[in-house]
């Protein structure tokens, strides 16, 4: 009886379909499950984290049963003593080369960023539990408080249209942004507009825009709202004024551009 049901459980493990992905992203290659495999195993060959090898395998239904023939995506390996060095970092930031002791997050405390915002724009490092001295990072050069960019109309024709974004630093660890425009012209001249928002571009993450208000005045357009961040802004993020439908949720192409310095 037992040799029948061990017969029948090798059946059943040779009939298993090897589970393959369709397509392993950028950095990473395919490998090909051996006899003595585990996920751990694996994890700790690539130098990576097991929750992050399972995150990078979705197809695999149980990590912890894979078969000879199974096949995951793993981070291509530097040569052994190479440090991982990106091609180029975004707009306001450096390179940052990591010693001993760091840690992505350790890094990121130290500048005043959330980690997500190294991690997203290091993409050249797999698993950002796992540095090593020598990997070189992108990390975004921090503002200074308070931090003042004058806005300049993207369309050279508009002489008297003008700009203007004020970060603040606010408790308990906050930023502020402010953005007014001043002489805009009536959003309806500009098609099937209402009013303006604001908008503010961080690399990596994407961006946030929010509702500006117009105050009366007999003088001049004046333009002005602010939004509340956790701190992701930093030096060189795009700010832009734009006209918008506060009904339809429609917005044109930017009057105002401008970058945090």
């Amino acid at each position: 009886m037992k040799k029948n049901e061990s017969y029948q459980n090798n059946k059943n493990i040779n009939n298993i379909r090897a589970q393959i992905p369709e397509r392993c992203r950028m950095g990473f290659q395919r490998y090909t499950v051996v006899a003595g495999d585990t996920i751990e195993k694996i994890a700790k060959r690539f130098n990576v984290t097991v929750d992050f090898l399972i995150a990078e395998n979705p197809h695999i239904q149980d990590p912890d049963k894979i078969f000879p023939g199974d096949v995951l995506c793993v981070p291509v390996q530097p040569k052994p003593g190479e440090p991982r060095i990106p091609e180029s970092c975004p707009l306001g930031f450096n390179r940052y080369t990591v010693k001993v002791g760091d840690t992505v997050s350790k890094i990121a405390q130290g500048i005043g960023v959330p980690v997500d915002l190294i991690v997203v724009n290091n993409l050249h490092i797999p698993d950002p539990n796992v540095i090593f001295p020598g990997d070189v990072l992108c990390v975004p050069v921090p503002l200074k408080f308070p931090s003042c960019t004058i806005l300049n109309p993207v369309n050279p024709a508009m002489t008297i249209v003008l700009g203007s974004a004020m970060v603040q630093k606010i408790p308990p660890n906050e930023h502020q942004l402010t953005i007014a425009g001043i002489n805009l012209p009536s959003p309806s001249s500009l098609g099937d507009f209402d009013g303006y928002d604001g908008f503010v571009g961080i690399p990596g993450i994407g961006g946030y825009g929010f509702s500006l208000s117009r105050c009366p005045s007999q003088f001049f357009s004046l333009w002005i709202g602010s939004i509340t961040l956790f701190p992701l802004l930093s030096v060189g993020d795009q700010i832009y004024v734009i006209p918008s439908n506060s009904k339809t949720g429609q917005t044109g192409r930017p009057i105002l551009s401008g970058v945090l310095k």
